[in-house]
C-alpha cells in the first residue's frame, strides 16, 4: 500500500492532477499544506476526489484546514481529519509514503 501525501495548491502545481492518476486501488491521499485548497466546495478538485473510488483512503491535515480558513463542516464525508500523531501512524501503516 502506498500513501501519497500532496502539499501543492492543486491551482499552481500539476503534482495533484498526477497523483489522482497514478493511484490504485487501497492506496490513500493525505492533503497537507496548500494541497488541502482541493477541499473547497464547488472546485473541480473537490470533485475529482469525490469521484476516486471507495477503496482510495482521502485524508486531510486538520491544522492545514483551519489555518487556511476551511470549514470543517464543509468536508466531504469520506474525508479523514488527522492531527500530527495521526499522519505519523498513516505513514507507518503503509509500505511506501511518496510525497508529491
Amino acid at each position: 500500500m502506498i500513501l501519497h501525501i500532496l502539499r501543492h495548491s492543486p491551482v499552481n502545481h500539476p503534482s495533484f492532477a498526477s497523483c489522482l492518476r497514478s493511484l490504485g486501488s487501497r492506496q490513500g491521499v493525505l492533503l497537507i499544506e496548500d494541497a488541502v485548497y482541493a477541499l473547497l466546495p464547488g472546485t473541480a478538485f473537490n470533485q475529482s476526489l469525490r469521484l476516486l473510488p471507495t477503496s482510495v483512503s482521502i485524508h486531510v491535515l486538520e491544522s492545514d484546514l483551519v489555518a487556511r480558513g476551511i470549514a470543517l463542516d464543509d468536508l466531504p464525508d469520506r474525508v479523514g481529519q488527522v492531527n500530527y500523531l495521526d499522519m505519523v501512524t498513516l505513514c507507518t501503516q503503509h509500505d511506501k509514503v511518496v510525497s508529491w
